[in-house]
């Protein structure tokens, strides 16, 4: 009986480490998808796109915007047992440059991720701090 009231709680904690792991490929892969943007439509919008986190503290989503006109072209939550934290306006030039912030951290459980972004030619690193 004892088993059956532990096993729960102990998969519970893999979901949401394995939660926070998806969640920072997906943040990574949203930077990325946020320069492509940028570098493909460079001759129509030279304001170019950002992805911008939303709410406080921890931030609950996040939504990728055209800067020309303020249009959302995606927006995604997420979910109340991860913490993200760190910057919050990640915007790329049309030379797929960055500016604004460098740096987000994504945690659940005893896992962390740390996603950094090299402003100068916006590439996307997303690994396990240990």
């Amino acid at each position: 009986i004892l088993a059956a009231a532990v096993l729960p709680r102990f998969q519970m904690g893999a979901v949401r480490q394995q939660t926070a792991k998806t969640l920072a490929r997906q943040i990574a892969a949203d930077l990325r998808y946020t320069r492509q943007l940028a570098l493909t439509n460079a001759a129509e919008n030279p304001d170019g796109y950002e992805l911008v986190m939303n709410g406080s503290g921890s931030y609950t989503g996040y939504a990728i915007r055209n800067r020309q006109n303020g249009q959302t072209l995606q927006t995604s939550s997420i979910a109340a047992e991860i913490q993200c934290t760190g910057g919050r306006t990640f915007s790329y030039s049309p030379l797929g440059s960055l500016t604004g912030d460098t740096a987000l951290h994504v945690a659940a459980g005893n896992r962390q991720y740390a996603i950094t972004i090299f402003p100068t030619t916006g590439s996307v690193l997303c690994r396990e701090i240990e």
